[in-house]
C-alpha cells in the first residue's frame, strides 16, 4: 500500500522544488526575483529586499541579464540593482556579496554609463538607456529587484 503512494509523494515533491520561490517573488534559472510594486531611496530598496531575506539584485550573467532587461522593459520605469560606486568613485561594487566589478566582470551598460553625472554613485536599469545599466543618484525613489536562491531560500550573487 505504502509504494501506490511513492509516486504521488515523488510527483508533489517535485511540484514543490518547482514553485520554491515564495508568493511574489519568480523563478528564473535557479533564484527567484522580486519585481516591486513600490519606489523606494536605493538604501530603502536594499533594506526592503533583505526583509524578504533576500537581496538587491546582483547580475552575473549574459543570460540573467537578458532576463531582467526584458522583464523591467516590459514593466517599464527605473529599477535599482544591488551595483554601486558609493565608498571609491568609478569602482563599482555589488553591495551584498562584495564583488568588485573588473573589466572582465559582466556588465551591460548603456551607452555613455556610466557617466558619474553630480552624486550618481547607484545603478538601475534605465529605459532612458533602452533598459541596459546606468548610474543614478541613490536618494530617487524607483522600483527595485530582488533576488534569492530558489532551492532553499538562500541569498545568491
Amino acid at each position: 500500500m505504502l509504494l501506490a503512494f511513492l509516486p504521488v509523494l515523488l510527483f508533489v515533491k517535485g511540484c514543490m522544488s518547482a514553485t520554491a520561490c515564495m508568493d511574489g517573488f519568480e523563478p528564473h534559472q535557479g533564484s527567484c526575483y522580486f519585481f516591486s510594486h513600490d519606489k523606494e531611496t536605493w538604501t530603502g530598496a536594499y533594506q526592503s529586499c533583505k526583509l524578504f531575506d533576500a537581496m538587491l539584485v546582483e547580475v552575473n550573467s549574459a543570460d540573467e541579464d537578458a532576463y531582467l532587461s526584458s522583464k523591467t522593459s516590459t514593466l517599464g520605469n527605473y529599477w535599482w540593482i544591488g551595483l554601486t560606486d558609493k565608498l571609491v568613485e568609478g569602482q563599482y561594487v555589488w553591495e551584498t556579496s562584495l564583488q568588485v566589478m573588473t573589466k572582465d566582470s559582466f556588465s551591460n551598460w548603456g551607452t555613455g554609463e556610466p557617466d558619474g553625472a553630480g552624486d550618481e554613485d547607484c545603478v538601475v536599469y534605465a529605459p532612458s538607456r533602452n533598459y541596459q545599466w546606468g548610474d543614478a543618484i541613490c536618494t530617487r525613489t524607483e522600483h527595485y529587484i530582488c533576488e534569492k536562491s530558489e532551492e532553499n531560500g538562500e541569498i545568491v550573487g
